[in-house]
């Protein structure tokens, strides 16, 4: 069978389909979000001061926001250049995950010093999932809609 005459056979197939349910895909959504259920949350707390973050080959010159967790971690981020910066306080060993609507991305390394690098910083609406040093651990939603001037 030709590739033409395939793709044809396959266009067909997919027009004579039912349509999906209304509802169906955002129930599917609101389904897979439980999949963090057992992980702390993490909500912003507040803008902080200014000063380094730490890690274990890299410096951020500034933070712009920290999140805390009941039992008490704080994460701070830093945006420097393209790149977001992240310390975690106190320190623990693991790996952050980037999760958008799309879902989850791919583990990141948190050093030894709690700080870990996303880059390029994603675009529009993420959390950030932590595991790893005893920690599951979600922050609530951050949006990143522009640019960081250095």
């Amino acid at each position: 069978m030709r590739d033409d005459a395939l793709m044809e056979e396959l266009a067909t197939a997919l027009r004579a389909a039912d349509p999906v349910p209304p509802g169906l895909v955002e129930m599917g959504q609101a389904i897979y979000t439980w999949r963090l259920v057992d992980a702390e949350l993490a909500e912003l707390s507040s803008p902080v001061a200014a000063g380094p973050l730490v890690r274990a080959d890299e410096v951020a010159a500034l933070r712009d926001l920290a999140f805390q967790t009941e039992s008490g971690l704080v994460i701070e981020l830093g945006v420097s250049g393209d790149a977001l910066l992240g310390q975690l306080d106190p320190p623990a060993e693991g790996e952050v995950r980037v999760v958008t609507g799309a879902g989850p991305g791919p583990g990141l390394p948190v050093d030894e010093v709690g700080g870990f690098r996303i880059s390029p910083i994603p675009p529009g609406r993420f959390r950030l999932h932590f595991r790893g040093g005893g920690l599951n651990v979600v922050t609530t939603p951050i949006y990143w809609g522009g640019t960081h001037d250095e």
